[in-house]
């Protein structure tokens, strides 16, 4: 039975238990030979009486520097790289920010022995693969749940939020949770503690190179769901050269014992599936495992994601017959190649497409079931990656039409990020038949749809099922599917087909 520890030297005996020595055990000197903990956190703000403050370092911050205000604001122990105080008891690590995933765990109750945790990571993909795996076990008849950009703030909870969530779903009788794993995620240690019973990788394109320092390192960190450390059995898209890396990584590691042997490495050809698949606005028809899927889901995408939350469901123990069957039921994804149909005589689609390789798949899959033109609204994010917006630009000259508007602009002057973009566009040799700047999103919006003939396909990429808009340092709201179903209401398309 799952039990949550409070008592500080369980805590330390149970992640011990878990990983050997990673805990010092010494409280001598302290004053106190034990303490209740009833919280865990690594943000001295979030400190309350009796939490354990981990004292994680970070790239600006310290967490050290903060010891003495957790101890001020009710802090009963603290986890730290080095010693920093005597008045409160204080446990000693090599690493803070792995202790902290592994206390949180164990505060937990190791949730992730309790049911089966499938880690889904990439750079695309990753919230529409849990949330079909979700959908899955739910249709087979067990409780589950799927963590990630659709669920909280970040793409994966920070470790006392991810276990918490852990055995929040636990509690509620799920057996099976799918999350998002960012790569943010594993470098940070956020899921340390955890055992995962299947890893999925998606694919892998430029993303986060303002925190990575080159495609390698980005890969690495991946790559870290795939070790014995978290002890998952894999499924990966080999038709992705990132996955077809990791795959024979994987199987090279099994061969010298390095992996466990026992542990399924199965692979999935995306590439394959997608090109014997038929393609609609709103659907996909494609043959896994000799089962006919007619899937509620449009874009090529949704073909690799779908066959990949299947594998996984299989290792699970899921029949295929069933696991088919609930494909051909999924309900569409917020901000997924999702349809925004008012009866107009043109299709509008809102995609979360927001790296190079993404918008490049979005617009490939409006191509596929458009015989008009294809018409791409689409910006880059400010304060993020800037190497990535030329080639988003580049990506986009795949389209008829390309409207270069702002994302996210944050900090950054708008029409700077638009610059960048169309450097690329500019670059690229192939430059579509009309390129727009329009810095106001709504406005770039409503004029793409505007110019839409019968038969084009508009598509909105970026922001998906994000309801709001960062200017500065302001949040407002805003949401692609509201701004398009608007400028289709004001050209007189008021009802769905």
């Amino acid at each position: 039975m799952m039990t949550t520890i409070q008592s500080l030297h369980e805590l330390i005996a149970s992640v011990n238990t878990m990983a050997p020595g990673l805990l010092s055990s010494d409280l001598d000197g302290n004053g106190t030979t034990d303490v209740s903990i009833t919280a865990i956190t690594q943000d001295s703000r979030a400190v309350g009486p009796g939490t354990l403050f981990c004292a994680v370092p970070g790239g600006t911050l310290d967490g050290h520097d903060f010891v003495d205000a957790a101890i001020d604001a009710g802090a009963a122990a603290v986890v730290v790289q080095r010693p920093t105080t005597s008045r409160v008891p204080e446990i000693l690590t090599v690493d803070t920010r792995r202790a902290t995933g592994y206390l949180a765990a164990a505060q937990s109750g190791q949730p992730t022995k309790h049911l089966d945790l499938i880690g889904v990571t990439g750079t695309n993909g990753k919230t529409s693969v849990v949330t079909l795996v979700a959908h899955i076990v739910r249709s087979c008849g067990d409780a589950a749940a799927a963590m990630g950009t659709l669920t909280g703030s970040l793409t994966t909870a920070a470790a006392p939020d991810f276990q918490r969530s852990l055995r929040e779903h636990l509690v509620d009788g799920c057996s099976v949770v799918a999350a998002e794993i960012s790569s943010h995620a594993l470098d940070q240690q956020r899921i340390a503690g955890s055992d995962v019973s299947v890893a999925i990788f998606t694919n892998l394109s430029q993303d986060h190179l303002d925190y990575h320092a080159d495609m390698e390192e980005y890969f690495e960190a991946k790559a870290q769901l795939f070790t014995a450390e978290f002890g998952a059995d894999a499924v990966i898209d080999v038709s992705d050269p990132w996955g077809a890396r990791l795959a024979e990584r994987i199987s090279e590691l099994r061969a010298t014992g390095a992996f466990p042997s026992d542990h399924e490495l199965v692979v999935v050809d995306g590439a394959a599936l997608i090109a014997d698949a038929h393609l609609e606005q709103r659907s996909s028809t494609f043959t896994w495992r000799g089962h006919s899927i007619e899937l509620p889901l449009g874009g090529s995408f949704s073909v690799t994601n779908a066959a990949l939350a299947a594998e996984a469901a299989v290792i699970l123990g899921y029949d295929e017959a069933a696991v088919a069957a609930a494909l051909n039921v999924a309900s569409p994804i917020p901000g997924r190649f999702e349809s925004v149909d008012n009866g107009q005589p043109f299709a509008v689609v809102v995609d979360y497409s927001h790296t190079p390789a993404s918008v490049a798949v979005a617009i490939e899959s409006a191509r596929e079931i458009s015989d008009g033109r294809v018409i791409i609204v689409f910006g880059a994010a400010g304060d993020r990656d800037p190497g990535k917006r030329p080639l988003m630009g580049e990506a986009a000259t795949t389209a008829d039409i390309v409207y270069v508007t702002s994302d996210n602009p944050r900090t950054e002057d708008p029409d700077r990020i638009i610059d960048d973009v169309v450097v690329g566009i500019e670059n690229s040799g192939h430059s579509p038949a009309e390129v727009h700047r329009v810095a106001d999103r709504a406005e770039a919006i409503r004029s793409a749809i505007t110019g839409a003939l019968p038969g084009d396909i508009v598509v909105i990429a970026g922001k998906g099922h994000e309801d709001y808009q960062i200017v500065g340092t302001m949040r407002s709201d805003f949401d692609d599917r509201e701004h398009a179903r608007s400028a289709l209401i004001s050209l007189g398309w008021e009802s769905a087909s």
